[in-house]
């Protein structure tokens, strides 16, 4: 259900493009509008700064549960 309720805000975003095939069942497709593709960018460089800062946040959030255990 998350999955559906994502596409719908992709495409009331203009982000996404949805089309359905009259078949039965029908067949919806779905396709990033010019929008949608120019988050490639963007989003590349937040993957680029996860995947150069995942063991920092790592630490970060090892440092936050053993506070949290700390404190019960």
């Amino acid at each position: 259900m998350a999955s559906r309720n994502a596409l719908q805000n992709l495409v009331r975003d203009g982000l996404a493009e949805r089309r359905v095939e009259p078949t039965v069942p029908p067949r919806v497709h779905y396709r990033l509008t010019e929008l949608g593709v120019s988050l490639d960018g963007p989003l590349a460089a937040v993957r680029a700064w996860a995947e150069a800062h995942m063991a920092e946040v790592d630490q970060a959030n090892a440092r936050h549960e053993a506070s949290a255990e700390d404190a019960r």
